[in-house]
């Protein structure tokens, strides 16, 4: 029994602490353009994209996915997080908000 609550502990504790290093849209907002590139990595991780620009800067881009319930999990709506780095600093950041077409309207059906 004590090693049950062992466990439960260790799991919620590591889901706590995942959770608060993960790019949200509050997060986004604490992270100000001049912050280094360095502290961007050690607090949310390794970017999910890096692009390279001609011009010498380089993107981060982050994701945050919002899932619909149910067996197929449907992704509704993503936050793209974009940081853009020049010299191991952030100088501009972006939010692009993209969400899944809707169903359409049983009239706009073929047949009908």
């Amino acid at each position: 029994m004590k090693i049950g609550y062992i466990f439960l502990f260790g799991l919620l504790a590591a889901c706590n602490i995942r959770a608060t290093n993960v790019m949200t849209g509050e997060n986004f907002s604490k992270t100000h353009v001049g912050s280094s590139e360095e502290s961007l990595i050690k607090t949310y991780g390794q970017p999910l994209s890096v692009y390279h620009k001609d011009n010498g800067e380089t993107v981060y881009e982050y994701v945050e996915r919002f899932q619909m319930g149910g067996p197929d999990n449907r992704i509704v709506e993503a936050r793209k997080y974009y940081f853009t780095i020049k010299d191991k600093k952030i100088v501009h950041k972006q939010m692009v908000l993209s969400n899944q077409p809707g169903y359409d309207s049983m009239n706009d059906l073929p047949g009908n």
